[in-house]
């Protein structure tokens, strides 16, 4: 197993995360896909009717010349109640998925830390997230007043600091050190018995003890995100412009019916796989900041040197 409560400095915290799934991704990744998966398989549903509805409205611009006819409008009242129903029903399951996402990590790795390793089961997950329902949601509250409104003043003062050069290099550094700031808030306040104010608190003192390797590694994290999401995104998207264009028949300039049919597909695909690939893709994330959380709690209560005081008496046994 990787030992949770270790000191750590950056290369530690990249080389923990990828081995960390090494060891125990399947477990991890069968558990997560168990409880999230009915969930995933709605998204795609709504998904599905949110594109169709789109892309037949915008293709049917192109096949219809009639002055004065709005194919737009006609589409989205003729479909308007699964429109808003799919619409509806997407952000409610994206809002759920993103507090579920979210706090499933943390709940697995205090159960691993628990057990020692990954000797539990999806029950075990399950009631761990039961248990911290509550919590769960209370943070997300509590967060709308507090940190989002912060968040949005910080990054307004910002995007003005950016007319004179010096914002931009400061907004690079915020957008991680936010982010790490909120998660490990959430690490914190999860999995102990302290109050918002002092989760958050205690987040703030982690990310400046240790400001450049944690900024540094959730910075770089986003990047391999980011690099995956485009590989997996290209390539539907790739084939959707070939298949459009090569389908110009003779001289004329206009994509057959049959073209926007399967771009419309393959870019629904790309929607997607975009989507679900970005849910999964974020527990790497906040696994690795989950072993900052642990990290940072070693610094401060030395969990593992007081471990081997309580196992040197057993030692001789």
């Amino acid at each position: 197993m990787i030992t949770l409560f270790k000191k750590r400095n950056f290369n530690d915290y990249l080389n923990d995360t990828f081995s960390f799934f090494k060891k125990d991704g399947k477990h991890f990744l069968k558990n997560y896909f168990v409880i999230n998966g009915i969930f995933l398989l709605l998204l795609v549903v709504f998904i599905y009717f949110l594109s169709k509805i789109y892309f037949e409205a915008i293709f049917s611009t192109f096949e219809n010349t009639n002055t004065g006819y709005n194919p737009i409008d006609k589409l989205f009242n003729e479909n308007l109640g699964l429109f808003i129903t799919s619409l509806v029903g997407f952000i409610l399951l994206s809002l759920f998925l993103s507090l579920l996402n979210f706090a499933y990590p943390i709940v697995y790795l205090d159960l691993y830390d628990k057990n020692s390793g990954s000797s539990f089961d999806t029950r075990d997950i399950i009631n761990g997230l039961k248990n911290k329902t509550g919590k769960i949601l209370l943070f997300f509250i509590i967060s709308l007043f507090v940190i989002i409104p912060a968040v949005a003043i910080l990054f307004i003062v910002l995007l003005f600091l950016s007319f004179i050069i010096i914002g931009i290099p400061l907004m690079i550094i915020a957008l991680p050190a936010i982010s790490s700031l909120i998660t490990l808030a959430f690490f914190d306040y999860l999995n102990t018995e302290n109050g918002y104010f002092t989760s958050l608190g205690n987040a703030i003192s982690y990310l400046k003890k240790q400001f450049w390797p944690i900024v540094g590694v959730t910075m770089l994290m986003y990047m391999i995100i980011q690099i995956i999401l485009t590989i997996f995104s290209m390539i539907p998207y790739v084939i959707a412009m070939v298949l459009l264009f090569s389908s110009i028949e003779g001289g004329s300039t206009a994509p057959t019916q049959d073209a926007f049919s399967t771009f419309g597909i393959l870019m629904t695909i790309l929607f997607v796989i975009a989507i679900l690939a970005n849910y999964i893709l974020n527990n790497l994330l906040i696994v690795n900041q989950g072993l900052i959380y642990y990290s940072r709690r070693e610094h401060d209560e030395n969990n593992s040197t007081f471990g081997e005081i309580d196992t040197i008496g057993t030692n001789f046994e």
